[in-house]
C-alpha cells in the first residue's frame, strides 16, 4: 500500500516529486474507471454544517445539558441499550431530534458532489454510506430501500441498479414504527414530541388496535413507538438480506474501483464489504484507494493500493 499523506502539505509547497506521481496514478485510476463503486463515512459530512458530537456546542453537550444528572457516553446515542428504560429512551429521542434538525440545514459537500459527478459521467456502480443525513439526496442522487418495492423478487434486479446510494445504517429522515415497522415522514407533531423525549404512537398501529375493539375482537398486539428508521449498535438489521443479494448484484456487475472516504473501517459489516469488494476489484486487475485524515491500521495493508491522508473535500479539489 502506497501512503501520500497531504494533511503535512502547505497550500503555497509543491509537493515532493515522489508524492506527485503517486498523486496523479491515483488521479488516473478515478478518471480511467468506467464502475467504480464508493463508501463514505461520517467523514465526508463534516463539513456539511452539521454539529459534532464533542465541541462546546455539539449535539452531545445539548443533550447533556437537558439531561444533566444522567451520564450517557457519546458513543451510546446511536446504541439499542438506550431502550432499556424510560429516561436513557427521552435522551434518544431528543438527540435523534436535535440531529435532525441539524441535518434540515446542512449543505452537500464537495465529495457528496463529487459522487454525483460519477453518476453524471456513468462511472459510479453504487456509492455505499454509513452516514444517514440523506445529503446525497439534495443533489438528486436516489437513495432509501423501500422494503415493499424489494418483497417483489422478480424486480430486485432492477430496484437495486436504480439506487445511486446505499444507506447501510439507515434513514435519519424517515421514522419507523418498532412493532409494525410501518415507514412515516417527520411532521411538526412528531418532531415537537421527540424534541420533549416521547416517542410517538403509530397510527397505524393503532388504527388496527380500535377496528378490533369496535368489531369486538379480542385485543392482540401491541400499540408500537416511533422512531428514526436507522440501524442502532446491537440490534438486528432490518434489511441485512436485501443489502447481501445487492453487493452480489454488484459484485458480479465487475467493479474496476473503489474509493474508501471519510471513515476509519470500524464497523463490523462495512469490514466485511470493504474486503468483499477489495477481492474482486484486484482479481480484475483494478484498484481499491483510501482517503481520510486518520490512517488505516496494519490489517489492511493488502486490501487498499492507495492510502491518502487528506480532508476528502480538500482532495476532491485537488482531483478537480
Amino acid at each position: 500500500m502506497i501512503s501520500i499523506d497531504l494533511l503535512q502539505h502547505q497550500p503555497s509547497a509543491e509537493l515532493t516529486a515522489e508524492s506527485s506521481i503517486r498523486l496523479n496514478e491515483v488521479i488516473k485510476c478515478i478518471f480511467k474507471s468506467k464502475r467504480a463503486t464508493v463508501l463514505t463515512g461520517a467523514g465526508i459530512s463534516c463539513n456539511a454544517g452539521i454539529p459534532d458530537f464533542r465541541s462546546s456546542d455539539g449535539l452531545y453537550n445539548l443533550v447533556k445539558a437537558k439531561f444533566p444528572k444522567t451520564v450517557v457516553k457519546g458513543q451510546d446515542l446511536f446504541d439499542i441499550s438506550l431502550f432499556r428504560n424510560e429516561i436513557s429512551l427521552a435522551i434518544f429521542c431528543t438527540f435523534m431530534e436535535s440531529l435532525y434538525k441539524s441535518s434540515l440545514n446542512a449543505k452537500a459537500t464537495e465529495t457528496h458532489k463529487f459522487i454525483k459527478i460519477l453518476k453524471d459521467k456513468n462511472k459510479l456502480l453504487r456509492c455505499y454510506t454509513q452516514n444517514i443525513d440523506s445529503l446525497e439526496g439534495s443533489i438528486n442522487l436516489n437513495l432509501g430501500i423501500n422494503l415493499n418495492e424489494f418483497d417483489d423478487c422478480k424486480n430486485f434486479i432492477q430496484n437495486w441498479k436504480s439506487l445511486d446510494v446505499v444507506q447501510l445504517h439507515g434513514n435519519l429522515h424517515k421514522l419507523s414504527c418498532t412493532n409494525c415497522f410501518s415507514n412515516f415522514d417527520w411532521n411538526e407533531s412528531y418532531q415537537s414530541q421527540l424534541a420533549n423525549g416521547l416517542n410517538p404512537q403509530c397510527s397505524k398501529c393503532y388504527e388496527k388496535y380500535e377496528e378490533r375493539l369496535y368489531s369486538g375482537k379480542r385485543l392482540t398486539g401491541n400499540i408500537g413507538l416511533l422512531r428514526p428508521d436507522i440501524v442502532l449498535y446491537g440490534e438486528h438489521h432490518p434489511q441485512s438480506e436485501i443489502l447481501a443479494q445487492g453487493l452480489n448484484v454488484d459484485l458480479r456487475a465487475k467493479p474496476d474501483l473503489l474509493i474508501v472516504m471519510g471513515t476509519s473501517l470500524k464497523v463490523d459489516g462495512v469490514k466485511k464489504l470493504v474486503k468483499s469488494l477489495s477481492a474482486s476489484i484486484h482479481d480484475k486487475g483494478g484498484k481499491v484507494i483510501f482517503i481520510n485524515k486518520t490512517p488505516l491500521s496494519k490489517q489492511w495493508e493488502n486490501y487498499f493500493d492507495y492510502e491518502i491522508l487528506s480532508d476528502c473535500d480538500s482532495f476532491v479539489r485537488i482531483l478537480k
